[in-house]
């Protein structure tokens, strides 16, 4: 029969395995959305969706290069009030998209994308590991 402490110390490597995965794969979204707002991949798709939600063209610019500089902060040690910040500003890109697309009417299709994002960027804040998290020291 398998101890109490056997038991926390398998949910303890499950729950960092679980926590790698969604946030390797959290960096590797945010280069790839910085990627899209910088339009070297979609070939102009990015700007005719940002004006039908109703934002401005310099947006995208600015919400290309905090992704992108958001995506090493995810993954290296250290930087833990910079994690923070750059999971806080995943969030709000995630849940500011949800909105946008309620906003201008559009279909439940278009908020599947937010919706998963947003699931995993609260995942990997939530599984992070002790050296992982901003502690106020008293």
């Amino acid at each position: 029969m398998i101890n109490q402490a056997e038991r926390e110390k398998k949910q303890s490597k499950w729950r960092l395995i679980v926590y790698w995965i969604v946030t390797v794969y959290l960096a590797f979204e945010s280069i790839f959305s910085a990627i899209w707002d910088f339009d070297w991949l979609n070939k102009g798709l990015a700007n005719p969706l940002m004006q039908h939600l109703g934002y401005p063209s310099y947006f995208i610019v600015i919400k290309g290069i905090c992704t992108l500089l958001a995506a090493p902060v995810f993954v290296l040690p250290g930087m833990r009030l910079l994690k923070e910040w750059a999971y806080f500003g995943t969030f709000l890109i995630y849940l500011g998209a949800i909105a946008s697309h309620l906003a201008v009417g559009d279909g439940f299709r278009t908020l599947i994308g937010p919706i998963i994002f947003l699931s995993i960027t609260i995942t990997s804040w939530a599984l992070r590991p002790d050296s992982r998290r901003f502690k106020i020291v008293e």
